[in-house]
């Protein structure tokens, strides 16, 4: 393989594992299912499975939701690993803020660890097998201006 095409194939991978982490924060911003962008043996705390887990997913989004609050995730700092087999380890840092929508809006700020295994599949599809999020910070009860 000449170095032009592993060059593309570099920019391949990481636009396409941007996008996936794109979209999944978007949908969970939005409580919206992320099942299609989850492997059908994904695993995501102790949810084992696409079903299982797009279902703990969403739960935690509507929770939110329920209680009158909002979302927004980001994610930086995005470094990719070829693992082998079209797997590729994927770190990268997320902040969540997450902000009331009552009278005297409070919120809180969440920094994370994110260390995420991602398939590229025989469809060509990319999604996630495996997310594990790992807090280093919590700033809670800031007052929103």
């Amino acid at each position: 393989m000449s170095q032009i095409e592993t060059a593309r194939d570099t920019v391949t991978v990481r636009v396409r594992v941007t996008q996936l982490l794109d979209e999944f924060f978007t949908r969970l911003d939005r409580a919206e299912s992320v099942a299609d962008l989850l492997t059908a043996d994904s695993e995501f705390r102790d949810a084992k499975g696409r079903d299982a887990a797009a279902e703990l997913f969403l739960s935690l989004a509507r929770k939110r939701e329920d209680i009158g609050r909002t979302s927004r995730h980001l994610s930086s700092n995005i470094t990719i690993e070829e693992l082998g087999g079209g797997r590729y380890r994927v770190r990268s840092l997320v902040v969540v803020v997450s902000l009331d929508t009552q009278p005297e809006p409070q919120g809180d700020l969440l920094a994370a660890d994110h260390e995420d295994i991602v398939v590229f599949e025989a469809d060509g599809a990319c999604r996630f097998a495996k997310r594990v999020g790992s807090p280093v910070m919590k700033l809670g009860g800031l007052s929103v201006l």
